[in-house]
């Protein structure tokens, strides 16, 4: 496996890998992609992806992609699930279901780590659902559980320098 940074090419493996976020659950029906990439809640993780402070790595497997991880910054008026606030990075991650359990996510969620910790943010934030098995990974990674939106978890890493 080989990491790399994501660049403004990798957008459509970024809106797949964000589609496997959302639909992490094999026991939930998944819309069509090219519908639901349509809808707002989709569609603005990330528009006009380039701007200051987003940040992605891509893990690739025989030259294919296989899981990304991502982050950027956002307004009080303008962000995610995992919003904490406008100086903490949300990231998403997500792995190819056919290369998951193998460590992928792990190996990319670290690199997302030091990149943040490089860049000088002072934490990460995510949202999870409690019954998303990704949950463990991140506690295993220092991140703790700081609030609630909706039906998911936000959790946080402060970063040590």
């Amino acid at each position: 496996m080989e990491i790399r940074a994501g660049t403004a090419a990798d957008i459509p493996f970024l809106e797949q890998m964000l589609f496997e976020a959302f639909f992490w659950n094999g026991d939930t029906p998944r819309p069509v992609f090219a519908m639901f990439r349509e809808q707002p809640e989709f569609s603005t993780l990330l528009a006009q992806w380039g701007r200051a402070g987003d940040r992605a790595r891509i893990a690739s497997a025989k030259g294919a992609p296989i899981g990304a991880a991502w982050f950027r910054l956002w307004t009080p008026e303008n962000h995610s699930y995992g919003f904490v606030d406008a100086l903490t990075p949300e990231l998403g991650l997500a792995v190819a279901a056919t290369h998951r359990g193998k460590g992928v996510g792990r190996a990319l969620l670290q690199a997302l780590v030091r990149l943040a910790r490089d860049d000088g943010y002072p934490a990460l934030s995510l949202s999870v659902s409690p019954d998303n098995p990704a949950r463990r990974l991140y506690e295993s990674e220092g991140f703790r559980r700081v609030g609630e939106s909706g039906t998911s978890w936000t959790y946080l890493l402060v970063l040590e320098r």
